[in-house]
């Protein structure tokens, strides 16, 4: 039995090898610290929410655009 703050083990096994030139192309594309800062002073819950949207949707635009160029 796994103690509660651990996750299963299944849960950290992956099929797919890390490939790290994916997390090199977007930490080279992500040089903008407000759009990916934990919180910023003054924001509402609202505006958060739609930062932390768009972030992750450049994120995603980055892999996929590293995986085209690994590919």
């Amino acid at each position: 039995m796994y103690p509660t703050m651990m996750p299963p083990l299944a849960a950290l096994e992956t099929t797919a090898p890390l490939d790290v030139r994916v997390l090199a192309h977007i930490v080279d594309n992500t040089h903008d610290h407000e759009l990916f800062a934990p919180a910023l002073d003054g924001e509402s819950a609202e505006e958060r929410a739609a930062r932390e949207a768009a972030a992750a949707d450049i994120i995603d635009d980055l892999v996929d655009e590293a995986r085209g160029c690994s590919a």
